[in-house]
């Protein structure tokens, strides 16, 4: 009876293992060409899931990808200001995905002409890098970090002004060295866009059509200067929102072991990473939001709140202009 059982279970195991190698070599790499629909023009750095196997991959500068996939999975392909084109790969369909334009992007507003402009500077309020928990144990919020498995994978923070016709003339950040990753890796391409406030205090609609690519040199403070863009501050505030570019060129990756309550190691798992890290902190306001894009929506940043009080934020400064007459 034992060895009846033996086998049963032996031939089983070898079915299953017959079916992960029959669809490993199935899955096979497939190249496509993202462009605007009305003119057919590349659209870079897009993004394309396998919603299937919950793969995510960011196309080159060219709009041009290449993702390992089977027939019948479910793709999804986005760009921000673009309507998303979501379907079921085959084999024989085509390899040049078209996006069309949105219509809900805020027109542009340029504040009133005025005779002396000033300037202010505003930077996180109250915002600390350490905070102690209930245990005694200090705790700081690393930050952003970009990650193949992990499904929230872009940071957008708020800023607010206490005037009228406010322009956003300057944003800046903190870029760090992922903990583990190779230096180089800081070069990643990041997209930043800007959104406006919703009621519900997330990202709402797009205050400029075209993101803006950035493209770091070195580690530390990263200065947007945005005076060409005329980005007026709305009454609710602005979001400025952070992106890195996930394709196999700036990738590196990570062994991260998980311990236990007693600390004892039970599993190590390998991610890939890509890019730096964007420096955070704590503070008192609810300033950042999250953007999963397998879910397709923004998390609120009060979600982020612990238990004692303070929300994970990131750490800017930013120069606003307003009309002094």
């Amino acid at each position: 009876m034992q060895n009846k059982f033996v086998l049963k279970n032996s031939i089983e195991i070898f079915s299953l293992i017959i079916v992960l190698l029959f669809s490993a070599f199935n899955s096979k790499a497939q190249e496509f060409k993202i462009i605007a629909a009305e003119d057919g023009s590349p659209l870079p750095f897009a993004t394309i899931m396998n919603l299937t196997q919950k793969d995510i991959v960011s196309a080159n500068v060219n709009g041009v990808v290449s993702l390992y996939l089977q027939n019948d999975d479910s793709i999804s392909v986005s760009y921000v200001g673009y309507k998303t084109n979501s379907f079921v790969y085959l084999s024989n369909a085509s390899t040049t995905i078209r996006l069309s334009k949105q219509t809900d992007i805020l027109p542009p507003i340029t504040i009133v002409e005025c005779k002396k402009m000033k300037k202010e500077k505003i930077k996180n309020k109250d915002a600390v890098k350490w905070i102690t928990n209930p245990s005694g144990i200090p705790s700081s919020f690393t930050g952003i970090t970009w990650c193949k498995d992990w499904t929230n994978n872009i940071g957008a923070l708020r800023l607010n002004s206490d005037k009228e016709n406010t322009m956003l003339s300057s944003f800046s950040f903190w870029l760090l060295k992922g903990y583990r990753g190779p230096e180089s890796a800081i070069k990643a391409p990041l997209i930043i866009r800007f959104y406006d406030v919703s009621d519900s205090l997330l990202p709402g609609n797009l205050i400029a059509e075209n993101p803006i690519f950035y493209y770091p040199q070195k580690t530390g403070k990263q200065t947007l200067h945005l005076d060409s863009l005329h980005l007026n501050i709305p009454p609710n505030g602005i979001y400025v929102s952070l992106q890195c570019v996930m394709n196999e060129e700036y990738a590196w990756k990570e062994t991260i072991h998980f311990a236990d309550s007693v600390k004892s190691i039970y599993k190590d798992s390998v991610y890939t990473f890509y890019g730096g890290r964007i420096e955070g902190m704590w503070t008192k306001q609810s300033e950042l939001a999250m953007f999963s894009t397998f879910k397709n929506k923004w998390i609120r940043s009060s979600g982020l709140k612990t238990t004692y009080g303070m929300y994970c934020t990131l750490k800017y400064e930013a120069v606003l202009k307003y009309c002094a007459d």
